[in-house]
């Protein structure tokens, strides 16, 4: 990959990377992302997923971004974190995608939330008295976590029929989008209709990410891309990006040393140099998130210049080889372990791990700057 366009910070920002890890989240990017999804979603109502705290990126930031650009029907995992998007946004729409978690469904009906139900006991208990708050209705159609089996649902049909509860969505989610398996996505597809025969009538909500850039038939009436609305790329291996990654993460050089043939680098000694190497030691480590599984095999980018990251990543501290990086490129006094020049699907990839859980634990565990709009530091 060639060097990008170096990354140029404003002078507070850049004070501050000098002194810690730091996450970098562009709301900006986030807004754009909401806007190409809602595009690509056409006539169906296109969701905003801010579960896992935003993808670690900050729940309520994100959910403000995507408000701005016009989301209004917000999906998180748990009831708490429903109940601060609440606090937070009075006029949205806020779906719970664990069920009722132990909760009451008046507190639910409380709160205005809908829970995302997914079990009959679940059900039952939902439609044993009269609500106002609509419901979702989560049906398993491969991924055999969550959901309600289809003979299950036909078990409840007679009861959802005679009930007078508001139905605000049926939704299934797909196990393979993300790898393109078109043949197990289209399965799931006939599963949930053939499901949802003989049903009151409600939404359809199919579609993630990857799905919504697989067939535009799978839109339905709700689409539930997640991992794009942060920028991580929904489409198959060769296609152009639609999105643009929101995270940039940013560790300060510590010092710069130098060190011989023969010399062992960190823990375990699993790096020995073969020549004389110059070794930047950066304020980044597994504590910030930056997994340990990148021990010799990450990379750093000193204003767009590429260096391989040598020895084992610490809880604190990486080391980086910096040999043939132009002394004018460390002047900064910062790498960039994320963001243009290295992106998020070739580093996670690297540590044998996904995207998702790098962003969070790296969104999670740097400190979070705010850029694109007025945010939470």
């Amino acid at each position: 990959m060639p060097p990008s366009a170096p990354l140029r910070l404003d002078p507070g920002i850049a004070a501050k990377a000098r002194l810690a890890a730091l996450s970098l989240i562009d709301l900006g990017a986030i807004r754009e992302n909401y806007g190409v999804l809602s595009v690509a979603s056409g006539t169906a109502e296109c969701a905003a997923i801010v579960k896992g705290d935003g993808y670690g990126l900050g729940m309520l930031p994100v959910a403000g971004a995507a408000w701005a650009a016009g989301a209004r029907l917000f999906f998180v995992a748990h009831f708490e974190d429903a109940v601060a998007l609440r606090a937070a946004f009075p006029e949205a729409r806020i779906a719970a995608l664990d069920g009722l978690g132990g909760h009451l469904p008046a507190d639910f009906e409380d709160a205005r939330v809908m829970p995302v139900l997914g079990s009959p006991a679940d059900v039952q208990a939902w439609f044993a008295s009269s609500r106002v708050t609509p419901v979702m209705l989560h049906i398993d159609t491969a991924m055999n976590r969550l959901g309600l089996k289809p003979r299950e649902l036909a078990g409840l049909a007679a009861a959802l029929r005679a009930s007078k509860n508001p139905i605000g969505a049926y939704l299934t989610h797909f196990a393979s989008a993300d790898d393109g398996n078109r043949a197990l996505c289209r399965l799931q597809v006939e599963r949930f209709h053939a499901a949802l025969k003989g049903l009151p009538a409600a939404p359809h909500s199919i579609t993630n990410s990857s799905g919504l850039y697989l067939d535009v038939a799978w839109r339905g009436d709700i689409t539930r891309p997640g991992k794009a609305l942060y920028g991580i790329n929904p489409a198959q291996p060769g296609d152009p990006m639609p999105v643009t990654q929101a995270l940039t993460v940013l560790a300060p050089i510590l010092q710069i040393s130098d060190v011989r043939p023969g010399d062992t680098i960190g823990y375990s000694a699993t790096f020995r140099a073969e020549r004389p190497m110059r070794i930047a030691t950066l304020g980044i480590g597994y504590a910030n998130g930056y997994l340990r599984a990148l021990s010799n095999k990450g990379i750093a980018a000193f204003a767009g210049v590429r260096a391989p990251l040598v020895g084992r990543v610490s809880m604190d501290l990486v080391t980086v080889d910096v040999t043939t990086v132009p002394a004018a490129a460390l002047k900064d006094g910062y790498a960039e372990m994320l963001g243009r020049t290295v992106g998020l699907t070739e580093l996670s990839t690297l540590a044998g791990s996904n995207e998702y859980e790098l962003q969070i634990a790296l969104g999670r565990g740097c400190h979070r700057i705010y850029t694109g709009a007025t945010g939470q530091t």
